[in-house]
C-alpha cells in the first residue's frame, strides 16, 4: 500500500463536516444553556408579565391606569353621595 504524502494529508477534507457539526452544536447547547440560566436568575420574564399587569389590574378593577390601591381610591363608588333620597 502506498503510503500518504503529508501534504496531501493537510489538503484532506473527510471529516470536516462532522467536526464543524459537532462544535456548532455545542456551541448551541452552551448558548442556551446561559439564555436560560440567565432569564431565570434575572426573572426577566416575570418582570415582563408582572410589571404591566399592576397597571392593568388597577383598569380591571377600577376603571383608572394606576396601580390597584391607588385606582380603587378613585372609583366612583368609593365618592361621598351627593343625593339624597329626600330632596328638599
Amino acid at each position: 500500500m502506498k503510503k500518504p504524502h503529508p501534504k496531501s494529508l493537510l489538503r484532506n477534507d473527510r471529516g470536516q463536516f462532522v467536526i464543524e457539526a459537532i462544535l456548532l452544536m455545542i456551541l448551541s447547547i452552551g448558548l442556551l444553556t446561559l439564555g436560560l440560566r440567565t432569564l431565570r436568575e434575572g426573572n426577566i420574564l416575570g418582570n415582563l408579565v408582572s410589571g404591566p399587569w399592576d397597571r392593568m389590574a388597577g383598569m380591571i378593577e377600577s376603571g383608572s391606569w394606576e396601580v390597584a390601591e391607588t385606582a380603587a381610591k378613585k372609583h366612583p363608588n368609593q365618592l361621598d353621595r351627593s343625593l339624597s333620597l329626600s330632596p328638599k
